[in-house]
Parts: C-alpha cells; structure tokens; sequence
C-alpha cells in the first residue's frame, strides 16, 4: 500500500490550524492534529520486532490522549502490522489509514508544530509524502503570540531563535526536496485564500474544491496587524532575523525609537541576546525539547 501523507509544519500561529481544517473539508483528505507520533514515540522503544519492545510501544501510543482520540481500533492496528516490516514509520501510517478509511478518506495526515524537524526521516518512510510549511512574518507571528500566553523575561529572543530555525529548515528542505515540500506564507492564505488553496491542491496533485474556502475565519486575521507588540520588542526581531526575512519576502520600515524606549530596549537586550542564543544552540543540537510552546499544547 503506497501512503501519500500529508504534513503540516510551522511555528504556533502561522495558520497550520486553518490550513488543516480547509484540507480537511477535501472529499480525499483528512488531516488529524498534534498526534506527536514523531517527535514522541519514533524509536523510543527499541527494535518492534521484539515482542516486548512492541508490546510497550502500543500500549503508550494508545494511551496517549491525542490518539485516543482517533478512535483506533487496536486489535486491528495489531493484526495489519503483523502482516509486513515492524517499523515505526509503518505502524504510524497504519494508525493514520485506519482513521482516514472510518472518515471515508482515502489520504491521511497531520498537523504538529516543527514537524519539519523530522523531515529527513519522513521523506525517508513515505517517498510520496508532502510537507507544507507555514511560515509568517515573525513580528506579527509574535505579536499574536504575545496575546495568546504569558510574558516571561527573554521572550522575545526565544521567539526570534524559534523563528530563525523554523525558516532555516524551510529553506534547506525546499532545495533539498523541491516536489515534496511547499512554503506556504500565513500571509498569502489570508489574503487570497482561493489562489493559495489552488496551488496548494496542485502540489499535493489534488482537485481544488470551493467548500474548501468555506471552512475558519478568513476576513478577521489580518496580515499586517502587529497586536501591540512592544516597539522595542519589533525593533530586536528585526535587528536579529532581518536577512532570513528579506530571503523570504518579508520588507519593513526602519523603526525610530524614542529615547525612553532606548533605554528600555537597552535594559532587556542582555536576556533577550541571552535568551536567543540559548535558543539558536538548542535548536541546533537538536533539542526539540525546549521549544515547549507549540509541541506541548
């Protein structure tokens, strides 16, 4: 059975919830959301071809409560990944057809914040997996996400160190895998929706539909809104991401602080380099790990 999954990656706030729900609403398609089956449960557990090692693996994976929610049926699930290699990557797709075929769709999904970390190895299991990544400018990605949770001290550079690495890996992944995986501005979706689902439909070599279009609440978001995000604040994130943004088309004014705000910027620089720092490393090492906001949700 050839699987044709289709992944949806991105920082928090990009538009990967809208995006899932209007694929969803694709008579083909159904896209489930944060299962954490990669970043969890991809080999934790050791070789499943010894007994022991699957037993623990399945009795964690359907524990897990996002996965409950799939509603999988385990005897089945066991039963299919008897029949051929006991692979990690095999019993994940598994887990997602069989949702897919309950929902009457035929291709399968998911929607989970730096899923484009693992990239490498999904391209590796599903020669015919997709990627899209959702990318938006970081001022306004971190505006909105200044208002969706609390404020702690280096914030901003945290927030700059994920943005970085996230548009990082979109570039390498975009050269390295030219016809599996698209980058996709948060941007572009809202502000012409029915042309960006076009293209996106034709990636995935898929018929648009216009029920797709009918699915969130386009006309609210607003691209260009930067929700009160601290002038000093914009003035560091522009500072620090200012060539990755240029490579992604995102262009900007010059900001004039004022005095006050000098002297507020210049107070918070030393934790938000620190912070950003700290950030850059540990994505560098690969510790996903730290970056807590989208992955533990």
């Amino acid at each position: 059975m050839e699987h044709r999954p289709i992944f949806i990656g991105g920082l928090s706030f990009t538009g990967k919830t809208q995006l899932r729900m209007m694929l969803s609403a694709h008579p083909n398609i159904l896209i489930s959301r944060r299962t954490h089956l990669w970043d969890r449960f991809y080999n934790r557990y050791g070789d499943l071809n010894k007994p022991v090692n699957l037993d623990r693996c399945l009795k964690a994976i359907l524990a897990f409560k996002p996965i409950r929610a799939l509603h999988p049926n385990a005897e089945l699930l066991g039963m299919e990944f008897s029949q051929g290699p006991r692979t990690y990557e095999r019993l994940f797709a598994l887990l997602h057809a069989q949702n897919a075929r309950r929902e009457g769709k035929s291709r399968w999904g998911d929607q989970l914040g730096f899923i484009e970390y693992y990239a490498d190895n999904i391209f590796a299991a599903y020669p015919s997996a997709r990627m899209i990544h959702m990318v938006r400018d970081p001022g306004s990605r971190s505006g909105e996400s200044r208002e969706s949770s609390p404020r702690w001290f280096g914030h901003i550079g945290w927030e700059t160190a994920w943005w970085l690495s996230s548009a990082r890996l979109a570039s390498r992944h975009q050269k390295l895998y030219p016809k599996q995986y698209l980058v996709v501005h948060y941007e572009k979706l809202f502000t012409d929706p029915e042309q960006t689902m076009r293209a996106i439909c034709n990636f995935l070599d898929e018929t648009f539909y216009p029920q797709m279009l009918a699915y969130g609440e386009i006309e609210k978001h607003s691209a260009e809104n930067q929700h009160g995000l601290l002038k000093r604040d914009l003035h560091f994130i522009r500072s620090h991401a200012q060539e990755s943004m240029k490579d992604f088309g995102y262009s900007y004014d010059d900001l004039q602080l004022s005095w006050h705000e000098q002297i507020l910027y210049g107070l918070s620089l030393p934790i938000n380099l620190a912070a950003l720092l700290a950030g850059t490393y540990g994505a560098g090492l690969g510790q996903r790990e730290i970056i807590q906001t989208e992955l533990s949700v």
